[in-house]
């Protein structure tokens, strides 16, 4: 799946939530797909394409947050 943020080297230390640079050439796709074995399914798996990368297996997962009742 495709998100938001640009390719970049994690800094030393542990961190929650980190966001990438506000650019880049290369955008940051995680997880994996049906065709691929359990190592590369995690959430954590990271990879990155530049953004007109076109695949059948690559996607997007819309979310929000339910503010309301």
């Amino acid at each position: 799946e495709w998100c938001s943020d640009w390719k970049a080297n994690y800094p030393n230390g542990p961190l929650t939530d980190p966001t990438g640079p506000a650019s880049g050439s290369n955008r940051v796709r995680r997880g994996g797909s049906w065709n691929l074995d359990g190592h590369n399914l995690r959430s954590a798996k990271r990879n990155f394409n530049s953004p007109g990368y076109r695949h059948l297996n690559l996607g997007f997962r819309a979310g929000f947050r339910f503010t309301g009742q």
